[in-house]
């Protein structure tokens, strides 16, 4: 079971940033990619709060 939950969080991860980096509708220019990547990194290792909360909100 415990194999399990890690392959659904790491799946989660994957897709959520997936989802963030080429799917959200962000226009990406030469400069912001140093800020937004690192952004999309963390916000799809929260995935969970990301969905059931943030992205919601905007």
């Amino acid at each position: 079971m415990n194999g399990v939950l890690k392959f659904v969080f790491v799946a989660g991860d994957v897709a959520t940033f997936i989802y963030l980096t080429f799917f959200d509708g962000f226009t990406y220019n030469w400069w912001n990619w140093l800020f937004v990547i690192p952004i999309n990194i963390f916000l799809s290792t929260i995935w969970p709060i990301y969905w059931a909360i943030l992205h919601w909100i905007a």
